[in-house]
């Protein structure tokens, strides 16, 4: 047991310092981003990579999430699995230049559709790439690559916005170059081309490994529509600004994201590796009570800063933005709990049902950001988003439990997240914010005073002992 919670730490911190270290770089570079780009200038340049992320898993399949299924099986050869997803990817970049003249039908994106093009392209292989680091264990290069693209990024970004004034072209050449330098770096320590010539093609491998992927193209579009639906969304019911205010309130949840995204691609591992070897429920059951403890402490503690962290953060022109902050701080938070259970069926090889729990939630979201906008304006965006993760949270808690009996604090869990939307919806109206933020936090530290009391005792014995 030891050393399985050993090695989720390890590969967690691994990861943390890599996705940690590159959202703070772009979480400090949303002042300078507000000061060189107009609203209208950011929600565009945000708008363009919304587009992509669409457009990516049609044209890739989603083949880098089954090279990280079946990379790490025992009963396949690592370089095969390589060798069937860069086949995918190859034919996947012939039909994206193919069908780039269709995105001018887009007319917001139309200057841009050949940048957009070659960002689809190698995103698509940078991840599968990526996935095969962790595959070959070699999460502490995945951890230097990924600094190492942010880092780049940032000072492109600079010298493009800062130095040559190119605004939305330069915002774009920036993530285009990094991305590519990255690629290059992820293929040399992966030995990718050793790798390729050492594999033998497996019609077998193919047909499984496309057969798991397939659904997860619904499973990300899915994704997308609860991530990024709202942005256009905005952008068309409302307008350009709009969307501008929207993307950078969304700034502050993807700290929360960032942790998810570290302890998912931990949890995907150790999961899987799990499943095939012991299948300890107690396993799964401690390591979500300290997961949903950690994420909805930190989307609590935030909200309760939120008002005048974002006065010092943003520029003015951007500072109302701070309204739709807490409730997708809360989103966030439910989201923990639905990345959580959603790891469970890469263990299960239940791509299907993965995909379903998440298409229900796109649903949701489309559905209450269009009567939400309609109603209440871009505040309807912010609460399509908290309602879509709260639905696909409480069914895949459903539907793993059929499969998996993962034993929680269930009272306590309850009362975690009515505490966590009663403290958003007070501070979103701005009426007794602070009050209802410290009582809320108060009772949240009396509900987890023995996680609290047991960290603050491990912290201290290290430092005695040092």
């Amino acid at each position: 047991m030891r050393d399985k919670y050993r090695h989720l730490i390890k590969d967690t911190f691994i990861f943390a310092i890599g996705n940690m270290g590159s959202k703070l770089i772009l979480f400090f570079l949303v002042p300078f981003y507000t000061a060189y780009l107009t609203k209208e200038q950011y929600g565009t340049s945000e708008l363009i990579f919304t587009v992509a992320q669409l457009v990516l898993p049609f044209i890739s399949i989603v083949i880098f999430d089954a090279l990280i299924r079946y990379g790490l099986s025992k009963e396949e050869k690592s370089e095969d699995v390589l060798l069937v997803a860069t086949i995918v990817l190859f034919f996947g970049t012939l039909i994206t230049i193919l069908l780039t003249p269709l995105l001018s039908l887009y007319e917001p994106i139309k200057p841009w559709r050949w940048y957009l093009s070659v960002y689809i392209a190698l995103s698509g292989f940078y991840s599968t790439y990526m996935n095969y680091l962790k595959v070959k264990n070699k999460n502490l290069w995945y951890t230097v690559i990924s600094l190492v693209h942010t880092l780049l990024m940032a000072v492109l970004n600079i010298v493009m916005l800062a130095g040559y004034h190119l605004e939305i072209k330069g915002y774009l050449i920036a993530y285009i170059v990094s991305m590519a330098i990255s690629l290059c770096f992820a293929i040399i320590v992966g030995r990718i081309p050793f790798e390729l010539r050492k594999a033998h093609y497996s019609k077998r491998l193919f047909r499984e490994m496309v057969r798991y992927s397939s659904p997860l193209i619904l499973n990300n579009i899915s994704w997308w529509v609860v991530h990024s639906s709202d942005k256009i969304m905005v952008e068309r019911m409302i307008d350009a600004d709009a969307l501008g205010l929207y993307t950078v309130s969304a700034k502050i949840p993807a700290l929360i994201n960032v942790l998810i995204n570290v302890f998912s691609q931990a949890w995907g591992i150790s999961s899987v590796k799990e499943y095939e070897n012991a299948n300890d429920n107690k396993f799964y059951s401690s390591v979500l009570e300290i997961y949903v403890f950690i994420c909805f402490g930190l989307s609590i503690a935030l909200v309760a800063i939120i008002k005048p962290f974002m006065k010092l953060y943003v520029a003015a022109d951007f500072y109302e933005s701070w309204h739709y902050v807490p409730i997708l701080l809360t989103a966030a938070a439910f989201a923990s709990i639905a990345y959580f259970y959603g790891s469970l069926y890469g263990a299960l090889k239940k791509s299907g049902r993965n995909m379903g729990t998440t298409f229900l939630a796109a649903i949701t979201n489309i559905i209450v950001n269009y009567f939400g906008i309609k109603l209440v304006g871009t505040y309807g965006a912010a609460l399509g988003t908290l309602i879509a993760y709260i639905v696909m949270a409480a069914v895949r808690i459903i539907d793993i439990g059929r499969f998996i009996n993962i034993r929680v604090n269930w009272c306590r869990l309850l009362l975690v997240c009515i505490l966590a939307l009663v403290q958003s919806v007070f501070v979103t109206l701005d009426v007794y914010g602070y009050v209802v933020s410290i009582i809320t936090v108060f009772i949240f530290i009396v509900l987890y005073r023995k996680y609290i009391k047991d960290m603050l005792i491990t912290v201290q014995s290290k430092i005695k002992r040092k």
